[in-house]
């Protein structure tokens, strides 16, 4: 019998080809469609090539117009979609990567959403389906889940419709709706600007305590890291650290640096926000403690677009991850539980911080939800507490006649307003740098200049 060898034919370059493999005589038609990095495979029965080529153009049509139009290309069970989620999370925790919050994910797939969800096909989930996974587990667990345990489970439900959604196995359009029947989150623990002084004022003994030199130049480069999310909101791990030079942009408005950060990695996908001006001095320090930048104005460097990670080593190398350092930090300044929610902080109470911070400002919900990358369900869910101090500032001339917790609470709110003096003012001390007043604020400058005019006489 003679063995037929492996055959490829380019039908559209990049997007489909025929392929026959060895000892088979009919044609495999590999395609891509536009916006989906998967390549997908469909066997035709004709075992003529010409008409193998028609059927392929074809099958790439009929996909493309699908996914168009809202329609998944193809369809898969929940369960094998769920199984190469659970892979990844597993392949994490193995490598030290993970997020606190990736070992109760992996328990909600395996424990809940499998058993569940395993047999519907991952574009045939209705509301009707939600609802009933509701039921079939308080059944299950014999009472209703706590409201943050619902969350970790809607988490975990949505990284599976991700997967399919990127594997072309259903469209965002029909992406279903989660919902939480538990009772309302606790707050998420978070820090007071003092608090976060008292972190960075520490930070130089712990450096000093490394024992070796790699440790201390971790430790030195978390110095930064901390305050860095503290100023923008990043999520740690899956966006600060994946952040490269070429991801920031920079323009001057009135001498002031506005930095245009160009996230790739964000939870919904990429997303642009603008940094607190007092990241430049960051930006600064990571450059001079980069032996290959070092030698270049910070300018310079976000000009040329340069793809390497920002927070790196002087060696080039990457940290495992900063969630262990960080957890030592804490301990040795006595900070490692919030005192208001009782909790243990970690790396993600940063963007509590900032989150908290913004909102106390009188920064819109909405907004700051953009800015973020998260939704304003999750903005109101979790910051639910700072509700009544949002309209604080129409209170701020009558604090005084306000008695009790609330007047305190209002105080908190008016002193927030100083919030971005707090920023620098971190800044100023994670760096050992400072940064002119004209440059932070030309208005506040030129308020301070004409003041200053006004007390000193001009000379005669």
């Amino acid at each position: 019998m003679r063995v037929i060898g492996q055959e490829t034919i380019v039908v559209k370059p990049e997007l489909v080809r025929l392929v026959r493999r060895e000892n088979s005589k009919k044609w495999q038609v590999h395609y891509k469609v536009e916006g989906i990095k998967k390549w997908f495979r469909k066997t035709v029965s004709t075992t003529d090539q010409a008409k193998a080529i028609k059927d392929a153009e074809r099958i790439w049509m009929k996909a493309t117009f699908d996914h168009e139009e809202g329609r998944p290309i193809i369809s898969k069970k929940f369960k094998p979609v769920a199984e190469v989620v659970l892979m990844r999370l597993e392949a994490e925790v193995r490598a030290g990567t993970s997020k606190p919050s990736t070992k109760d994910y992996i328990s909600a797939i395996k424990l809940y959403l499998i058993p569940y969800y395993g047999k519907y096909n991952v574009d045939c989930i209705t509301p009707q389906v939600v609802s009933g996974f509701h039921e079939w587990r308080r059944d299950e667990v014999g009472r209703e889940l706590s409201g943050s345990a619902q969350n970790n489970h809607n988490a975990a439900f949505n990284l599976v419709i991700d997967e399919a959604i990127e594997r072309g196995y259903m469209t965002e359009y029909y992406r279903p709706s989660t919902k939480n029947t538990g009772e309302a989150s606790d707050r998420r623990p978070d820090f007071s600007p003092s608090e976060l002084e008292t972190l960075l004022g520490r930070a130089p003994m712990f450096i000093r305590n490394g024992r070796t030199e790699r440790t201390q130049w971790i430790r030195q480069l978390l110095s930064i890291y901390v305050p860095f999310i503290a100023a923008t909101g990043m999520r740690p791990g899956t966006e600060a650290e994946f952040l490269e030079w070429r991801h920031i942009d920079v323009e001057f408005r009135d001498g002031q640096p506005i930095l245009h950060v160009r996230l790739q990695r964000g939870k919904k996908g990429p997303r642009n926000f603008v940094a607190h001006s007092s990241c430049w001095l960051y930006l600064e320090k990571l450059r001079a403690m980069s032996p290959d930048l070092r030698d270049m104005p910070l300018e310079q460097v976000l000009k040329n677009r340069i793809a390497k990670r920002i927070f790196r080593l002087p060696d080039g190398k990457m940290p495992d991850n900063f969630n262990k350092p960080f957890r030592q930090m804490l301990e040795d300044s006595q900070l490692i539980k919030c005192p208001v929610t009782d909790k243990e902080r970690s790396l993600y109470s940063l963007r509590h911080y900032y989150a908290t911070q913004r909102l106390m400002e009188g920064i819109p919900i909405h907004d700051l939800a953009e800015q973020m990358g998260t939704s304003v369900l999750m903005i109101t869910k979790h910051y639910s507490h700072l509700t009544p101090l949002m309209k604080a500032k129409q209170f701020a001339g009558s604090v005084e006649g306000i008695g009790g917790k609330e007047a305190e609470q209002i105080k908190a709110l008016m002193a927030a307003q100083l919030s971005n003096n707090n920023l620098m003012n971190l800044a100023q001390m994670a760096t050992g740098m400072r940064m002119p007043m004209v440059l932070q604020s030309p208005e506040l400058s030129e308020d301070f200049e004409s003041r200053l005019q006004k007390r000193v006489p001009s000379p005669t």
